[in-house]
């Protein structure tokens, strides 16, 4: 969901064990659980990896997420309180820091962080295995916003997420979310275009971007 894992990526059970501190077992079981879930497929060799997303499918993806997490900003507004809107403030303060300090890692996971404690907020049984999946999907691509223009990453749209919050303006807090979903998204699709190839395919985005 945060990106550190790429589209065409070939995922090792016997790493992945490992860096988790844990035996093969449970990894397998995991692996299986996402292949499912379309997060991952299982190639002839029986090895997995993360799908290669077409430009059309980056399109759907986008298209849903703004209608979905949009939907679920507006929910959430209805139920914020003060603490809420203190807790997104700190974890936008930290993407501005991270960003500042070329830390992308921590960029991409404060970023994840910070949109799904307002899908929390919003207290959907429906809404959040929707989110959840979607994220699975379009997660692996954010990597490819890392060499994106800086006010990409300047927080500001998250900025304009939480004054509508504070306002309690739901319409606007969608709204501003499916800004914050279109910004990424767009220049995703230029970086998806310019791959000579039709999959979202990793190494010609990386030569694309830079």
């Amino acid at each position: 969901m945060s990106g550190h894992f790429l589209p065409g990526q070939v995922v090792s059970l016997r790493k992945l064990a490992n860096s988790l501190g844990t035996s093969p077992m449970p990894v397998r079981e995991s692996l299986s659980r996402l292949v499912a879930a379309y997060a991952l497929e299982e190639l002839p060799n029986r090895s997995v990896r993360v799908p290669l997303l077409t430009y059309r499918g980056l399109v759907e993806l986008f298209d849903v997420r703004c209608l979905i997490e949009g939907m679920a900003a507006r929910a959430a507004c209805a139920k914020v309180d003060d603490a809420l809107i203190v807790s997104l403030e700190a974890i936008n303060a930290e993407i501005i820091s991270a960003h500042a300090e070329h830390d992308m890692t921590r960029v991409l996971g404060a970023n994840q962080k910070f949109h799904f404690m307002i899908y929390q907020a919003a207290n959907s049984d429906i809404l959040m295995p929707l989110i959840e999946s979607l994220w699975l999907r379009c997660g692996p691509t954010m990597y490819f916003s890392l060499n994106s223009p800086r006010n990409l990453w300047d927080a500001s749209t998250h900025m304009t997420i939480i004054d509508a919050f504070r306002r309690r303006d739901g319409e606007a807090a969608a709204a501003a979310m499916v800004v914050d979903i279109r910004v990424t998204g767009d220049y995703l699709l230029k970086q998806a275009a310019a791959a000579p190839t039709g999959p979202f395919a990793p190494l010609e985005l990386i030569d694309a971007a830079g």
